[in-house]
This record gives structure tokens, C-alpha cells and sequence, in this order.
């Protein structure tokens, strides 16, 4: 068994709150923080991928996944009128809503012990070499063996112990998202293609709903009014008249229900780590959506650190096993994605048939073992 016994996780989502989970089922005491007052309960959906679903699978929660989720296995693609131009069979999927899914991850920590605490994070710390101690945002004080990095691509906690060289930068395209009801032609990972080079996709995220999104091309990253969000999407997605893109659209009355982003991304070079602050999911690596898999690498990342921590000796060496088993599979899955990214801003219509070959080369990597 691993020295480390009690790990400190900045940040309850995806990456973190599975973490959280996986270290408490190999008997790591686990105290997770965030700094929101509590959980979600907004935001759009998630399409978990076969490498995703085997993760969960490994530590017992693909099931839950599944059960609140749709579970598809098809590629298609449609013009924007909505006639079928393309079927492809596809890995099998989940799509699910992001609160269902960080219902399950934070239900299952708890019930495992872990402790979550929400409106907290950390002022200060110093890394002893042997532990870290921290001073949190309340005045309270705490030692750790470890702390784990998940707060995300803009993560202060990576700023303060890896520096400023490793922050994100944008990626060239801003997305737009929104959920819907589910219209029966949503049955599986769904693209709507216009004349002009436009791409809306769509995916099942239960057997009633359905998760909506489009990329928008910009050299600068945009900003819009976010009282207008309900109408300026409905302005970019005019030229569509498929049923399934004019219901969806027809639920959208209010700005908030749009989620609307820049992207940015990040990959940090490895080693993960400096001393006993290590990085995972988003903080480490913030790919653009293109391969929807930013969760699912979060995902993998919280179990190889469990199977690492569980299986090594000294913080050290189960640091450095994390970082060698991670980082080249996720700089696969980051450059394959923000190539994507590239196609479809440099010529969306001629590169389609490139994107397509690099998604399935991307995919079946995916299945490989992590």
C-alpha cells in the first residue's frame, strides 16, 4: 500500500468527484472541496464514450450512467433540411444530462466516505516534501499526503505551484449549447450540416431529452450580451429547417438556458506533478469538444491515479507511474481534437472527408487499454 493516506481534491467535478470515489474504494481517506456554493443543478450534456464507459465500469458505476442516460451505438449524419446523407455504426455511448451525472459521481464519493465540502478552497499551502499543508479559504488548517489539482482548464491551484506557462489559449472556435426535448430522429450521435459549412450536433442525453450544440469559428475569442443569448443563437442557426433543429430551438424562450463559451485549451507537459500537487482532468489537459472526450478523460485519469496510488509504494513513485500511463494517451486524444478543430475552421466542407477518417482512427485508439 501506498504512503499516502490522506488526499486533499480541489474541485468536485467530473475528474474530481470520481476521484474522489475511485481513491475511497482503495482506502484512501479523501476530503474534496469546491469553491461553488453547491452542486449544479444547470448545465448541458455529456456524450461518455466507450473508453469512458469501461472507466466507470471498472469501479462500478457505468450502470447508474447508463440508467439516467441513452445509451446509442450510431453515427448521423444529416443536411440541414434533416435528410439522412450518412449511418455509420459507432462505439457504444451514453449520453447523459452533466447534473444527472454529477449526481451519481458525488452521491457515490459520499456514500463511500469521502467528505464534500462546497464554498471552500484553498488560500495557501506549503509542500513539506513529506505532506502539504494547507490553509483554506475559511481560516481552517489541514495536513494532506496529497492534493490533487481538479479545478479546471483555468485552474488557480495549477497557476500557483506550475506558473502561468501552462494556462490555456484559444482554440480558434466558441460553442453554444442548450438542452431540448428529444425528438425521435435523435437516436444517436447526430450532425446537421448546412451549405455553408455549419455543423449543429446533437445527441441523446435520456429517453425525453436531448443535448444540442454548435461551434462557431472566430480569430478572436467572442464575446456576446448574455441577456441575448436565446436570440442570437436562433439568429446563427436560421438556415436550419430540420424538424429536429426547429423544435429543439423552439423551447429556447430564455437566455439562460444557452450555455455559450469560448474554447480554450491546455495540455501540460509532463510530469503531473510538483512534489505533492498533482494535476488531473481539465487542470492537466483541456482538449476542444471535438472528440467529446474532456470528461472521459477526466474519468480515465481519477482511475489510473486510484490504481497507481493502490499499487506503488511511495508518493513518488505512484506520481510518476500516473504521469507515464497518462500523458501520451491524452496527447493523442488533444491533437487529434484540436486538428479536428483546425478542419473544420480552415475548410469545413473539403476536410470533411479527413475528419471523418481521423474520428474513427481517434476512436478506435480509444478502445486501447489505459
Amino acid at each position: 500500500m501506498n504512503e499516502i493516506k490522506r488526499v486533499l481534491i480541489v474541485g468536485s467535478g467530473i475528474g474530481g468527484a470520481t476521484a474522489a470515489y475511485a481513491l475511497r474504494r482503495v482506502g484512501i481517506d479523501v476530503h474534496c472541496i469546491d469553491i461553488k456554493p453547491e452542486s449544479s443543478s444547470a448545465g448541458s450534456g455529456i456524450c461518455l464514450l466507450h473508453n469512458t464507459l469501461r472507466a466507470l465500469d471498472m469501479i462500478g458505476l457505468a450502470q447508474p450512467c447508463l440508467e439516467s442516460g441513452m445509451r446509442f451505438e450510431s453515427f448521423l449524419q444529416f443536411d440541414s433540411a434533416g435528410q439522412l446523407l450518412r449511418s455509420n455504426p459507432a462505439p457504444p455511448s451514453c449520453g447523459i444530462r452533466r447534473p444527472e451525472l454529477a449526481r451519481i459521481l458525488e452521491s457515490a464519493a459520499k456514500n463511500a466516505g469521502a467528505v464534500m465540502d462546497h464554498g471552500l478552497t484553498v488560500e495557501s499551502l506549503n509542500d513539506r516534501g513529506d505532506c502539504v499543508e494547507v490553509r483554506f479559504s475559511d481560516g481552517r488548517e489541514a495536513t494532506y499526503d496529497l492534493v490533487v489539482a481538479a479545478d479546471g482548464a483555468y485552474s488557480k491551484l495549477r497557476q500557483q505551484v506550475f506558473g502561468a506557462d501552462c494556462g490555456p489559449r484559444f482554440a480558434g472556435q466558441s460553442v453554444w449549447r442548450f438542452n431540448a426535448p428529444r425528438p425521435d430522429q435523435v437516436e444517436g450521435f447526430c450532425l446537421y450540416r448546412s451549405p455553408s459549412g455549419r455543423t449543429v450536433g446533437s445527441f441523446p442525453t435520456s429517453k425525453d431529452s436531448c443535448y444540442i450544440f454548435y461551434l462557431e469559428t472566430s480569430k478572436e475569442p467572442l464575446r456576446i450580451p448574455e441577456d441575448q443569448a436565446h436570440l442570437l443563437i436562433r439568429e446563427r442557426l436560421a438556415e436550419y429547417v430540420a424538424p429536429a433543429v426547429r423544435e429543439a430551438l423552439e423551447h429556447v424562450t430564455e437566455a439562460k438556458q444557452v450555455i455559450f463559451r469560448p474554447l480554450d485549451v491546455t495540455l501540460v507537459p509532463a510530469p503531473w506533478n510538483r512534489g505533492r500537487v498533482v494535476l488531473m482532468g481539465d487542470a492537466a489537459h483541456a482538449p476542444t469538444p471535438q472528440m467529446t472526450s474532456g470528461g472521459g478523460m477526466a474519468i480515465e485519469d481519477a482511475v489510473v491515479l486510484a490504481e497507481c496510488l493502490s499499487t506503488t509504494t511511495t508518493a513518488r513513485e505512484a506520481l510518476a507511474a500516473y504521469s507515464a500511463r497518462r500523458f501520451d494517451r491524452v496527447k493523442v486524444i488533444c491533437d487529434a481534437s484540436f486538428q479536428l478543430c483546425q478542419y473544420e475552421q480552415q475548410d469545413p466542407i473539403g476536410n470533411r472527408e479527413k475528419s471523418a477518417a481521423l474520428l474513427l482512427q481517434t476512436y478506435q485508439y480509444l478502445g486501447q487499454p489505459f
